[in-house]
This record gives C-alpha cells, sequence and structure tokens, in this order.
C-alpha cells in the first residue's frame, strides 16, 4: 500500500489544539481539487481542505490527503472540522467494462478472505486486519476495519471507517483516519465518512451521469480552487480491486 503521506504532513493537520501555533496569515485554503484525466472532483466536509504537499495524480489515478484547513493554510479564519481527523481519497484507474455496484453483493465476502484482509493492511498481512463492521447503503459500501501493522505514519489509530463507489469508470475509496493518542469514536468517524462521501458524490454527479459539470480541460480554474498536482510515483493499492474482487 502507498500512502505518499509524509509522518509530519499527518502529524500537522491532525493538529487542532485551538491552532494556537498559527501565525497571522498564510497560503489560500484549497477546499476542491480536480484530478485524473477526466477531471474526478474531490472535496471534504466543512472545515477541511486539500493539503497539497500530501496530494498526488496523473492522468490515471490520484491520491488526496484532506486534513484541518487552518492548519494546512496557516489562517486562523479558513475554519476547522469538529472532528480531529485526516481524510484520504484514492481513485484508482479507469476501466469502462467494470462497475463497483455490481460487486456489492461480493464484498462482505471479498474482504472476509485473506486477500481482501491481506489488501487492507498496510503491512500486506491479512493476520493484521480485522474486521469490525461493513454495510453498503445504496451504491456505496462501507466497511469498518482495525489494522494491528506497524504505520509508517505516526500517531494513526488502528480503526478507521472506509467507503467504496463508482465515479464515472473508476472506484473512489474514502477513508477517516484519527490520530492515535485521541481516537475518533465509531459513531463519530461514520458520521464523518458519510458527510465526506456525500460530499464526493455530489461534486461528481456530472461524471455519473456521463455529461461533465465541470469547465472544459482548457478553461482555466480559480488557482485555490482546483490546483493540478503532479505526476506521482508509486501504484494505489486499490487499482485492481473490481478485478480482484470478480476474480478476473
Amino acid at each position: 500500500m502507498s500512502t505518499w503521506i509524509s509522518n509530519s504532513a499527518l502529524a500537522g493537520v491532525l493538529m487542532l489544539a485551538g491552532c494556537g501555533g498559527l501565525g497571522p496569515s498564510g497560503t489560500a485554503p484549497v477546499r476542491t481539487v480536480f484530478v485524473t484525466s477526466d477531471q474526478v472532483t474531490i472535496a471534504g466536509p466543512d472545515g477541511f481542505c486539500i493539503d497539497p504537499d500530501s496530494t498526488r495524480e496523473s492522468d490515471d489515478s490520484a491520491f488526496v490527503l484532506l486534513g484541518n484547513c487552518a492548519v494546512i493554510s496557516n489562517r486562523r479564519s479558513a475554519g476547522q472540522p469538529d472532528v480531529n481527523a485526516v481524510l484520504t481519497a484514492s481513485i484508482s484507474e479507469a476501466d469502462p467494462d467494470q462497475s463497483l455496484r455490481d460487486a456489492i453483493p461480493q464484498l462482505d465476502t471479498f474482504f472476509s478472505s485473506d486477500e481482501g484482509r491481506q489488501l487492507l493492511s498496510r503491512a500486506g498481512d491479512s493476520e493484521t486486519i480485522e474486521l469490525l463492521d461493513s454495510f453498503h447503503q445504496g451504491d456505496v459500501f462501507y466497511l469498518r476495519a482495525s489494522d494491528s501493522s506497524a504505520s509508517e505514519i505516526q500517531n494513526v489509530s488502528a480503526d478507521y471507517w472506509r467507503s467504496y463507489f463508482d465515479i464515472g469508470d473508476r472506484i473512489a475509496t474514502l477513508t477517516v483516519l484519527g490520530a492515535a493518542d485521541n481516537p475518533i469514536d465509531e459513531e463519530t468517524s461514520l458520521a464523518t465518512l458519510r458527510a465526506f462521501t456525500d460530499t464526493v458524490l455530489a461534486a461528481n454527479l456530472g461524471l455519473e451521469s456521463g455529461v461533465s459539470a465541470l469547465p472544459p480541460i482548457d478553461s482555466p480554474a480559480p488557482a485555490a480552487e482546483a490546483p493540478r498536482r503532479p505526476s506521482g510515483n508509486g501504484t494505489l493499492w486499490n487499482v485492481g480491486l473490481f478485478r480482484r474482487i470478480m476474480g478476473n
């Protein structure tokens, strides 16, 4: 699993503490980013902004991290979320012949298998994963798991909530991560994930309907709202997820 999140980046976006260390000014908060060749839109609930230093994208796939707007932008006025968490979004390679929604009935069985738990594990070891809960609502599959393996990211809680759904020809994977020394309770984490999921789904209604709701790619977007990140190295862990589920 590649995360591209540095320890320093995560420490910063997890830090609330009234933003006591913030200076009087900083960079403009980035609340929305367009990624991949078809301009998938990623945005978070109120108080969450894009961390440009941890975001990686190419025409094929993307990884986006969102955290406390005030901390990331170094602006007290940027706002803060009510929950001490970071959010991540992974966008898979496009595959027009596959649809995750068609596989939802098989997802419980898949993630209960050794292969599914291995895919969830930071260490690639199925023994480190305990599945705690899962359900689906419409075309969205929700999963709660605990990963006991060591993380390259400091101070991350072992438990997390995650959602999976289609955006056009791609699979989106959204995750809520809390701090190990200040964990988020299960209900708050799930409520945050639902809000994140609803925000991303609403932002991509055009892609779901097959009609782009975004400006043409050659039209300039406001710099503070939709920066394009350099192509990143590494493979998103959910690329090829559908093929694994369906045994292809």
